[in-house]
């Protein structure tokens, strides 16, 4: 009786500590920077994330804000999925970037997310602290972090919308939304080619399959993720007149992964 009373303790223990994970990043040290930015920048916080004593705010970066309704307004995700770095560290550095620049397209604003799953990116899980998939919830909406989205950012409000991920394939590659989006597919594909930037030809989600560095998504598969209630974040914003997903290689170096990212959101700027 006193051994198995021990080793149920002991697997409670194990349990919750597996469950917890690890703490390898902190939240509030990667978005610190955004204390400095100069006045091309706009932050507000819309909205504050809460796991038991833990709260994480959200911040709604804003490029460029425009005046009026004229130009363009594109929206950036990043940091959906806490298990892919890289396009968090990349974004980052980008806006960074764009501190110590002049505005170069005054007709062009950008807001950006950059860490929808602050408790998953701490952590390095997928999910979010409920163990939710937040990029599967756009339509059941039971996450608190898709809540937010959906509060604060309307598809009719934007032009285009990206969503950087990062997948366990061997090259590059982007999900491509109806034919629409086929025409930007296609540029943003020969931009990266011209880095010699290695497409994935073997990623299966799963009945669609990656070729040539591109993943189509029907009009039917788009479909049946609405009926399924499982609506991504780049079909939830898939009226804007592009909506793209893009997914750089786990299995490639850090720093070209951040690379390759950092090139297609210069492409972004000046499309």
């Amino acid at each position: 009786m006193k051994k198995r009373f021990l080793f149920t303790v002991f697997f409670v223990l194990t349990l919750n500590s597996f469950v917890a994970g690890e703490k390898i990043r902190d939240y509030s040290d990667v978005t610190a920077f955004l204390k400095n930015l100069n006045s091309s920048f706009i932050v507000s916080e819309i909205n504050t994330i809460k796991y038991k004593d833990v709260k994480y705010p959200v911040y709604k970066i804003t490029y460029n804000q425009l005046k009026d309704k004229k130009g363009k307004k594109y929206l950036i995700f990043s940091g959906v999925h806490g298990n892919e770095p890289a396009p968090v560290y990349a974004v980052r550095d980008f806006i960074i970037s764009l501190n110590k620049q002049e505005i170069s397209r005054k007709d062009l604003q950008i807001d950006f997310v950059l860490i929808v799953n602050p408790y998953g990116f701490e952590y390095n899980q997928r999910y979010n602290g409920a163990n939710l998939d937040i990029n599967r919830d756009m339509t059941k909406l039971e996450s608190q972090e898709a809540k937010i989205l959906t509060n604060n950012f309307n598809p009719k409000d934007y032009d285009k919308f990206f969503d950087f991920h990062e997948a366990n394939a061997k090259g590059f590659f982007l999900y491509c939304y109806g034919q629409k989006n086929k025409s930007l597919a296609k540029k943003i594909h020969e931009e990266l080619e011209k880095s010699k930037v290695v497409f994935d030809n073997e990623y299966k989600d799963n009945i669609l399959k990656v070729k040539d560095g591109q993943l189509d998504v029907p009009f039917y598969a788009s479909m049946y993720m609405k009926n399924k209630k499982t609506v991504t974040t780049a079909i939830y914003f898939k009226s804007c007149s592009n909506s793209f997903t893009f997914e750089t290689s786990k299995n490639a170096d850090f720093n070209e992964r951040k690379k390759i990212i950092t090139q297609i959101l210069n492409f972004i700027l000046n499309y």
